[in-house]
């Protein structure tokens, strides 16, 4: 057993050394124009090392988007249970930003796929894998039959959004703190979906608030758990 548990680690360690030296080549010399067999020179292993641990350069870019999904689902399986829905989304966002921020090629693969439209469809290419396994995080917490369930795929599709939003805009640089930009976009979520003066609502729907010299409505949202 610790023999296994080593091996397991031994390949981890390997596996992200060859993804680091790939996206040190891929952000100086483009995706596109970076070949396996100089991916392999610069992390030192074999070309057959190279295709034992990825099935090409598609498969390597979007090493990282599956260890984000798999951030992602631990968050939001770790959250406490009396939490709402929507507040395990923000935890959940808070958790990835924290991580994103301090993590070095962060930046680098946005800029990468950002060049090349071909590193752009490898670095999504997984995408549809994470929300999956997002919604099922879900699906467990809310008891759902089925993570294809509307609310478990809302609250997946929601957070990979919100995390989308607060990156992009620290990558193009609203704000040097990520952890401070999922706040923000966080808050105006929130705001434009219980600001809608314009909407009819029940009695049980409305909860007073009060504005300098004006009692208001507005709608308290929940999202059901």
């Amino acid at each position: 057993m610790i023999n296994e548990s080593l091996k397991v680690r031994k390949q981890e360690l390997v596996r992200n050394v060859i993804y680091d030296a790939a996206i040190d080549l891929f952000a100086v010399k483009g995706f596109d124009e970076t070949t396996v067999e100089e991916v392999a020179v610069a992390a030192g292993v074999s070309r057959r090392s190279f295709f034992r641990y990825f099935a090409s350069k598609d498969d390597l870019l979007a090493h990282n988007v599956v260890h984000y999904g798999d951030v992602l689902k631990a968050a939001v399986t770790t959250c406490p249970a009396t939490f709402t829905p929507l507040q395990v989304v923000r935890e959940t966002v808070l958790t990835i930003a924290r991580g994103a921020s301090g993590h070095s090629h962060t930046r680098q693969v946005i800029e990468i796929a950002e060049r090349s439209a071909s590193a752009r469809q490898a670095h999504t290419s997984r995408m549809r894998e994470v929300e999956d396994n997002l919604a099922a995080a879900f699906a467990t917490r809310l008891n759902s039959i089925s993570n294809f369930d509307v609310q478990p795929r809302l609250l997946a599709s929601l957070t990979l959004t919100v995390m989308n939003v607060a990156i992009m805009s620290w990558y193009r640089g609203d704000c040097k703190d990520l952890v401070a930009v999922a706040n923000q976009v966080f808050t105006n979520l929130t705001r434009f979906i219980s600001d809608r003066p314009n909407s009819t609502h029940s009695e049980d729907d409305l909860t007073p608030r009060t504005k300098p010299n004006v009692l208001v409505r507005a709608r308290r949202v929940k999202i059901a758990s």
